[in-house]
């Protein structure tokens, strides 16, 4: 057999036993077959009160910078004019609308705080959501999030983009809910 047909024959293996392997992989499905490779998806609770991120670039953290600079947050987070337990339902509203398919893991209206499994839209890779909020020094509310994948070592930014579709979210909800001042009528 000469060298080019036997690496001709190679290749084609490769490819018939790659392509196997995502006809399975989509039979399967692809939740199921990430948890079946790395196990249970939910990396569980994050400890807000002692921030600590993973190392790699497979994370990201969002919170007030003065409150949260041992975290070293991705993206600040403000203040809303919102008691807690407000600022939680509607978090947890934007959360079930997220980019990609989301499973709630976890919710503590009373603490005020949501868990959940946010899969990537094309390749159902899954990263865990944390969301907490908590009162202001003040009145008012504070957002905290922090969301990691639970495979790899770099997500090509998507924990960063979960949480700026978070934050985007929880504005925009707000924005709504806030009727706007109508201007009175110029006199004639």
């Amino acid at each position: 057999m000469s060298p080019l047909r036997f690496l001709g024959l190679v290749l084609a293996a490769l490819v018939g036993a790659f392509l196997l392997l995502v006809l399975a992989f989509n039979t399967y499905g692809r939740e199921a077959s990430w948890e079946a490779v790395f196990g249970s998806p939910d990396l569980g609770p994050y400890d807000f009160s002692l921030p600590s991120r993973t190392g790699k670039l497979n994370d990201s953290l969002a919170c007030p910078a003065d409150d949260c600079l041992k975290g070293i947050p991705d993206i600040e987070t403000r203040r809303y004019d919102l008691p807690p337990a407000a600022l939680f339902a509607v978090a947890e509203k934007v959360v079930r609308r997220l980019p990609g398919k989301v499973r709630q893991v976890g919710a503590n209206p009373v603490n005020t705080r949501l868990r959940a499994i946010v899969f990537s839209p094309v390749l159902r890779m899954p990263s865990t959501l944390s969301v907490m909020i908590a009162p202001a020094r003040g009145g008012g509310s504070l957002l905290y999030a922090y969301s990691r994948s639970q495979i790899g070592y770099y997500d090509l930014g998507r924990n960063t983009a979960t949480l700026v579709a978070l934050i985007a979210g929880i504005d925009a909800q707000l924005a709504a809910a806030t009727p706007t001042p109508v201007a009175p009528a110029p006199a004639p």
